[in-house]
């Protein structure tokens, strides 16, 4: 019998990424979130996902599903170097991350 095919690899994040800025921009939110919430499935650690999808969900006036990945997106930049490159469609150092989270956060604390 032939050998098994490998296991299917999935999608490196930034791919995935592009994948959901494409849909953004053909007006297709709703393939866009789900290509966004897979990807946060999958690597919860990729910061622009995050920071994706919690925009993507305030522009559609889910604040409350928001805020919990703004947190996220805090706390795991928090724990990088503020200098440390971090990779996505375009590569932004960490503390861009930390700096929006906590421009969100605070913006709704004000509210």
């Amino acid at each position: 019998t032939p050998p098994a095919p490998p296991p299917s690899q999935p999608p490196p994040p930034a791919r995935l990424h592009l994948q959901a800025l494409e849909r953004i921009e053909e007006g297709n939110v709703s393939g866009a979130t789900a290509v966004l919430e897979l990807l946060v499935k999958q690597a919860p650690d990729y910061l622009p996902g995050l920071l994706e999808l919690a925009l993507l969900r305030e522009r559609a006036g889910a604040r409350d599903a928001a805020f919990p990945l703004m947190r996220a997106l805090r706390s795991r930049a928090g724990q990088l170097p503020p200098d440390e490159l971090v990779d996505g469609p375009e590569a932004l150092p960490a503390r861009f991350y930390l700096a929006s989270a906590d421009a969100y956060l605070n913006l709704g604390a004000l509210e």
